[in-house]
Order: structure tokens, then C-alpha cells, then sequence
């Protein structure tokens, strides 16, 4: 099982997370451009190359599946090594180091986050674990389930936050359930009584004769249109993967393809530089430290990234 920090969007720590929060805003903005940026920052860095390498990998664990435990993120999430994705000469790069998470972007909760059907990974989690998502027409309670191309998940529509009038972030808000009117269903058709019935039985003869005659056309009322109620500051966050594809009107998603990288792209969403020193060091950290059932021989442990 996974776990949660009490207060994954501290403003002490300043570590970004995937979560919608404005706390979490103001971390990210204070990686990038305030004070704490100095903390990405190891080309004058006075600490050891071990030291180095173990607080990238706690930036970048910090967002990337903070909530799966190390262990089980070495040997389960964690590649033996990276693609071999070569460009051609002269194009730019290609940013293989943030590949190392491509594995966790599979994951279910991981795909209701990045679709915006859910205000953090920890509210997609939850989403998954009380059965309120389906994969491929089946309920699903399984978090750690990895996407495979073509897969469709769909979430009820009652239980995303962003559906909801009102605050999003108030607990009473997200206990509520009677959302009926907002979410356009429709409403339900009274049981006909015992008199109705009898008269419909007394009438039954009568009723041949006018059978021939048409009954005029009914038309159905058109159910109300999904009203979207974002919380404050979410607009940095609304951004879809180009692996995947959303409907809102049905709450719905496809899972195209796996995260790839291509010359100067990646597309796995990360607040770091994709190939920056962040990531490089993160994969040289996971690289050197070697893990249980690892088929590489001992002579490529702590070996540098393109060495």
C-alpha cells in the first residue's frame, strides 16, 4: 500500500507535488524562480557527488510517486535502463533521463490526474480505491494497474471534485452526493399506483379501437450541460499529455500510447528540466545504488549517465 504525507504541500519543504493546491503553486514557483532555485543548482555545489545525487533524487522523487514507497518504486517502477533513442546529427538532444518515470506515468491514478478528473494524485487514488473508476467497462480498485494502449477508463461523473458548485477544497463539499441537478441525470419516472392500473384495465377494449391511431411524438427534454467549477489558481495545471485522450462530456479517457521522448521533447509532465541536472543525477543516484534481482554486471554500478 501506499501512503500520503499529512501535509504533502508544506511551504517548509517547498517540494512540488502533482496537486492542484495554491500552496503547491507557490512551491513550484519558488523552485523555478525564487530562492529555492538554488537548490537545483550543482555546477558550484559544495556537497559530495553522493550528496548531490541523493537531494536530486529526493526533488525529483518528491513529485514523481512521492506516495509509492522507495522500495517498491526500484523494483517494480524503476527501468533497468534507459531507451536507446539516438537522433540524427544535428537535431537537439534527446531527454532521456526523465524516462526513468515513464512507468509511473502509466499507472492508473497517475492517468485520472493528468486527464484534470482529479485535484491531486492522492484524489485520483482515493477515486480508484472506492471503486469509482472503470477500466474497460470493469470496475478497477487496483491504483498500481499499468495502462496498455487503448485502454479506456471511465470515472463517475458524481465523484469528480471539478463537477462540484461551490468550494472544491471544503470537506463538506466533497462529502456531498446529491449532485444530481448539476450532473444533468435524469429524473426518475414514478411507479404507476394500483388505481392507475385498474383503470388502464377497465380501459384495455377501449384501447384497440384508438390503436390505430398514431400517438403523437414525445420529445425528451435535453439533460443539462456539465458546469466545470475549478478551484483558484488550477490554470497551471491544465494540460493534457498528447499520449492520452479526454472527454470531459462523458468523463472518460483513452489511453493512446506509452510516454515517449523525442529530439528536445519529453512528455513526461515534470516541474524539473527534462535532461537537467536534476534528472541526470537522479538517474546516476539509482544507477550507482544498484537493486535486488538488477541483471547488470557490478562494473556498470555508479557508472556516469552517457559515460
Amino acid at each position: 500500500m501506499g501512503h500520503k504525507l499529512k501535509n504533502p504541500v508544506g511551504l517548509v519543504r517547498g517540494l512540488p507535488r502533482m496537486s492542484w493546491h495554491p500552496k503547491n503553486l507557490f512551491n513550484l514557483y519558488m523552485r523555478t524562480y525564487g530562492p529555492l532555485n538554488a537548490d537545483t543548482r550543482f555546477q558550484k555545489s559544495s556537497l559530495t557527488m553522493f550528496a548531490q545525487r541523493w537531494k536530486a533524487k529526493k526533488l525529483a522523487r518528491a513529485y514523481h510517486g512521492d506516495w509509492i514507497p522507495e522500495t517498491k518504486f526500484k523494483r517494480h517502477f524503476l527501468p533497468d535502463e534507459l531507451p536507446p533513442i539516438i537522433g540524427k546529427p544535428g537535431e537537439e538532444k534527446v531527454p532521456l533521463a526523465s524516462l526513468m518515470f515513464a512507468e509511473v506515468e502509466k499507472r492508473l491514478d497517475t492517468v485520472i490526474f493528468r486527464s484534470c478528473l482529479a485535484q491531486s494524485v492522492y484524489g485520483a487514488r482515493h477515486l480508484v480505491l472506492t471503486g469509482k473508476v472503470r477500466v474497460n467497462g470493469q470496475k478497477c480498485k487496483d491504483p498500481n494497474y499499468r495502462m496498455q494502449p487503448g485502454d479506456l477508463i471511465s470515472v463517475d461523473p458524481q465523484f469528480v471534485v471539478t463537477l462540484r458548485p461551490g468550494n472544491p477544497w471544503k470537506p463538506e463539499t466533497l462529502r456531498r452526493a446529491d449532485e444530481s441537478d448539476d450532473l444533468g441525470e435524469a429524473e426518475p419516472v414514478p411507479e404507476p399506483s394500483a388505481d392507475a392500473s385498474a383503470e388502464s384495465s377497465a380501459d384495455a377494449s377501449t384501447s384497440d379501437a384508438s390503436a390505430a391511431t398514431p400517438a403523437p411524438s414525445t420529445t425528451v427534454k435535453p439533460s443539462k450541460p456539465l458546469k466545470f467549477n475549478l478551484p483558484d489558481y488550477a490554470a497551471p495545471f491544465l494540460f493534457v499529455p498528447p499520449y492520452l485522450e479526454v472527454s470531459w462530456t462523458t468523463c472518460s479517457i483513452v489511453y493512446l500510447r506509452h510516454p515517449t521522448a523525442r529530439p528536445g521533447v519529453s512528455e513526461i509532465p515534470t516541474p524539473y528540466e527534462a535532461d537537467g541536472e536534476v534528472m541526470r543525477l537522479t538517474w546516476e543516484y539509482y544507477l550507482g545504488l544498484g537493486r535486488k534481482g538488477d541483471k547488470r554486471p557490478a562494473s556498470q554500478f555508479g557508472k556516469r549517465l552517457g559515460a
